[in-house]
């Protein structure tokens, strides 16, 4: 018994050690596997705007993520998991409802709270942008409160400048707009054709021009004037220069535009008088050449018997001095003794009828004919129906109507003294 009670104790001793490391290797063996799954902490950012807040975390589920770290969500806050991976360090972005405006081609206006980029509002709204359409703003841009998001036309737009053309495809707007999405500054004094605030359509082709001013002053010349003055006492067709003309001088400052790179035009900005030009004056004649006539006849002795000035001086038949020379057809006609004329004057040889519009009474003349015969001294006095029918230039007054028979109608030359 004691033998057996020895060989039990020492079978119960051997197997109570093997129960007691395989206890032992089981409870390494459930260490170890507690070990392995408990996870490791790693580091997510999360993004609120301009906020960043880092938080250590275990957790794998980005909304408990932000509930660990304080953040509190709206119904119609979104959040951006693109950049966020479980366990690993990451960024969680928070997009947060904002009221914006969405503008139809019709130009009608829908406002609506909406979280994320300006591509979540259109498709939240349905909105497709067709071919020939674009949105006023990226649709990567996040939604703001009081963004205005616009389904506008597309146009395609040339816009010239500094030598380059570029070739946009652009909103409706203004040429500032067009300006601006093709970089272009414009300077103080750079000209844009059309005008920056003219609005855009297709195929439209700006053009902007880079001015630039200079002044500069230089020494001109000043041209003399050419002048004319009329003399009676040469005859036409006779000229002579009786002041000679001289250039002056002067100093001029311009302003002068230049449009890139090439002189364009200048302005006068101010000029000093350095010298007075003299200007050339030059006397023509105005005088009319006494007209030819045949010899005279009955030696040239006037029919009229009205004495004449002392200062009349008659050579071959023509006063030497005269201020004009009338051609024409003159008649001949009588009246009674002691008659008056138009003028009032007594009647006779001297005293003519005329046609006062073209002859004033008290006109002094020397008449001739171009055949020879001199009437000589007269006095526009009188007038008659001669002046209707206009075929006579003057009507001489005769003491006979034998006279007026022999004169009857000749062509004469009257000189206007």
């Amino acid at each position: 018994m004691i033998t057996e009670l020895k060989g039990y104790v020492k079978a119960t001793r051997v197997t109570l050690w093997k129960v007691t490391a395989l206890i032992m290797a089981f409870a390494v063996l459930c260490a170890g596997t507690a070990f392995a799954a408990a996870p490791n902490p790693y580091v997510v950012d999360i993004y609120d705007g301009s906020e960043i807040t880092r938080v250590e975390t275990s957790k794998n589920d980005a909304y408990e993520i932000v509930e660990q770290a304080n953040i509190v969500l709206s119904a119609k806050d979104k959040l951006s998991l693109d950049d966020f991976t479980p366990g690993a360090d990451s960024v969680i972005t928070i997009y947060r409802a904002a009221s914006v405006t969405f503008v139809n081609l019709y130009g009608e206006r829908t406002q609506i709270e909406c979280a994320g980029t300006v591509a979540d509002l259109l498709s939240e709204l349905c909105v497709t942008v067709e071919e020939g359409q674009l949105i006023s703003v990226p649709t990567d841009t996040v939604l703001y409160n009081g963004l205005i998001v616009k389904l506008t036309n597309a146009y395609h737009i040339n816009v010239t400048a500094d030598g380059v053309t570029n070739a946009l495809l652009i909103g409706e707007g203004t040429v500032a707009d067009a300006l601006a999405q093709a970089n272009v500054t414009l300077g103080e004094n750079d000209e844009v054709t059309p005008a920056v605030t003219d609005a855009l359509y297709d195929n439209l082709d700006i053009t902007v021009y880079r001015v630039s001013y200079t002044e500069r002053t230089v020494n001109e010349t000043i041209a003399f004037a050419k002048k004319t003055v009329k003399s009676s006492a040469m005859y036409k067709g006779e000229s002579t220069v009786t002041q000679a003309g001289e250039n002056g001088t002067k100093t001029v400052t311009y302003c002068d535009k230049i449009v890139d790179g090439v002189y364009a035009s200048s302005e006068v900005l101010s000029e000093t008088i350095l010298k007075e030009a003299v200007p050339q004056v030059t006397t023509v004649g105005t005088k009319q050449k006494a007209v030819a006539v045949a010899s005279l006849r009955n030696g040239g002795k006037p029919i009229s018997e009205l004495a004449q000035p002392a200062s009349l001086q008659i050579e071959n038949g023509a006063p030497t001095e005269y201020k004009q020379i009338i051609t024409g057809k003159a008649a001949a006609y009588t009246a009674a003794p002691g008659s008056k004329t138009a003028s009032g004057r007594t009647v006779q040889p001297g005293y003519i009828a005329v046609n006062p519009k073209q002859i004033p009474y008290g006109s002094e003349l020397w008449i001739v004919s171009t055949d020879g015969i001199v009437y000589g001294y007269a006095i526009a006095a009188d007038t008659g129906g001669f002046v209707k029918k206009g075929k006579f230039t003057v009507d001489l007054f005769m003491n006979t109507e034998s006279e007026c028979r022999q004169w009857g109608s000749r062509d004469v030359v009257i000189y206007v003294l």
